[in-house]
């Protein structure tokens, strides 16, 4: 391998396998306790999804360099059957995950959550303190994340199974064309939208207010209080964090703080929105949800001289829309949710080692292994000079791009729905990839790679990033148009496009790179082109 990207594999066999790097999720080199959060989470969830799917396989995790590699490990020489047991697997879950949802997996999460609020790590023992914490690591995180993979299986399958239906009436449909019929629905992020916008006119309403925010959102809490109106705008501001103050993490490193932690990044929003007047999210939401029921018509009228088929359209787009949501609802409530608590609890054990001696301060524990934070609770050791070097490795490795596979050639397979192939280029003027979310849009591009950059997109900006979730949906609230590296019509970037409307081309694998932050660009989101101009 490559002297600027060495490879140590941790098993024999891992170079037989085909091993790609998931920027996506991960496109950054991870700290040590987000890259143990990744292989708790990951690794052991599908591991759990697997075991009662009969699936006879392995997804494995390896961590190179600080960034995530996975390959999938074949148990069984009978390729086709395991498709087909891990397909009926999907569809048996898919009937039953919005009563799984509701009955198993929300209430195990909200369990988790109280219990880590509740939790007196600056007090308890720190023998006591260590035992939760491998409670947390060893047993919740992989439960919870098992839990995850029982939901997207069943909820991306609703979406799947709409979008193959789709295809098959209608000739040359977009990728994005089938499941947007399932788009518009009451959910989760119409909600954060919605609270936004409605935090952002109260603030309107306050004029002191608003003129501070406006000038430097970035300084302004400690003003408000003495500031007409600053107890009523402080008011509403804890109300929005209390229901939604977990997001704000751009992608998934354990170490991203969440809103809660930085305010300032949702005051950024609040200050956009007080500049530039946005359109009422909810109009935006009935408008998506006419259009999805219009191109439904129009598969009925296709369909109206074949009865059987008909009902076979409404019953898949029914069950698509009341279990399709999940591929996001789940996001919040579960990957970005949890993500927060964890790193919230995380820090409050930070301190507790800091004031040992153990690190130099608190936010050092993400540079800890979760097994070297156990044991230094258990016997306090000085471990600055292992931060130390941990921090500098992790700066050096941020400023490589790895590879995207590692190991055995990749499979040639054609890719799913979540993902897309690498598109073939052969105009340095055009960029390709996956039309997620339809329309023609035209603007400056603003390339995002983390939550730093997110002051930095203004309406009317084309967002050009690796990919997105959640956390992103105040962006999608001012863009034009989205384009992404990764991702296909199913990611969650194309789902939240579709969402709020916003154009979009997934997909691309190169955007970020080639594209220069203010270029003039012009995206189709049916297409899946996008020229430079």
């Amino acid at each position: 391998m490559d002297n600027e990207f060495p490879v140590v594999w941790e098993s024999p066999t891992d170079p037989e396998l085909s091993w790609e790097w998931d920027d996506m999720h991960l496109p950054s080199a991870l700290s040590p306790l987000g890259a143990d959060y990744v292989r708790a989470g990951i690794e052991a969830g599908i591991a759990y999804r697997f075991a009662r799917a009969g699936i006879e396989g392995r997804f494995e995790c390896r961590i190179i360099n600080g960034y995530a590699y996975f390959a999938f490990r074949y148990l069984t020489d009978d390729k086709e059957t395991l498709r087909a047991v891990a397909l009926n697997a999907r569809r048996a879950q898919s009937r039953v995950i919005r009563e799984y949802w509701d009955r198993k997996v929300l209430p195990a999460l909200l369990a988790t959550y109280g219990w880590l609020i509740t939790t007196p790590a600056e007090t308890m023992p720190l023998p006591e303190l260590a035992d939760i914490w491998d409670e947390l690591w060893l047993r919740q995180i992989p439960y919870l994340w098992g839990l995850h993979f029982m939901t997207t299986a069943g909820s991306y399958q609703s979406l799947n199974d709409l979008a193959d239906f789709y295809e098959s009436v209608v000739d040359h449909a977009a990728p994005g064309d089938g499941v947007a019929l399932a788009m518009g629905q009451p959910n989760d992020l119409q909600r954060v939208q919605r609270d936004l916008h409605a935090l952002s006119e109260r603030t309107r309403a306050l004029p002191a207010v608003a003129a501070l925010i406006a000038a430097d959102p970035d300084h302004v809490l400690d003003r408000l209080a003495g500031t007409d109106g600053g107890i009523q705008f402080l008011s509403g501001l804890e109300a929005f964090l209390n229901a939604h103050g977990h997001l704000g993490q751009p992608f998934d490193d354990l170490a991203s703080p969440s809103w809660q932690e930085e305010v300032g990044l949702l005051l950024r929003e609040v200050q956009k929105r007080l500049l530039h007047p946005q359109e009422d999210p909810e109009l935006r939401r009935l408008a998506q949800a006419a259009e999805a029921d219009e191109a439904a018509a129009r598969v009925r009228r296709r369909l109206a001289g074949v009865p059987a088929r008909l009902h076979e359209f409404d019953q898949t787009l029914t069950h698509a829309r009341n279990v399709g949501p999940l591929t996001e609802t789940h996001n919040y409530w579960l990957d970005r949710m949890l993500h927060a608590h964890v790193h919230r609890f995380a820090r409050r054990v930070g301190r507790r080692l800091a004031d040992a001696g153990v690190i130099p301060e608190y936010r050092d524990v993400f540079y800890l292994t979760a097994a070297e934070v156990s044991a230094a609770l258990r016997t306090p050791v000085d471990l600055s000079v292992l931060v130390q070097d941990r921090v500098a490795a992790q700066h050096r490795w941020s400023k490589i791009r790895p590879p995207k596979w590692l190991g055995a050639a990749p499979s040639t397979e054609v890719a799913g729905r979540f993902d897309a192939p690498p598109p073939v280029e052969t105009d340095g003027a055009l960029l390709h990839g996956i039309g997620a979310s339809a329309g023609i849009r035209r603007g400056p591009a603003r390339v995002v790679r983390s939550s730093d950059d997110f002051g930095r997109v203004q309406p009317g900006d084309v967002l050009v990033c690796p990919s997105a979730n959640p956390s992103w949906v105040p962006l999608f609230g001012i863009i034009t148009g989205l384009v992404t590296d990764t991702g296909g019509a199913l990611s969650h970037a194309a789902v939240v496009a579709r969402e709020f409307g916003v154009p979009a081309v997934v997909g691309t694998h190169t955007a970020t790179q080639r594209l220069r932050d203010g270029q003039v660009i012009e995206l189709n989101g049916t297409t899946g082109e996008v020229k430079i101009l």
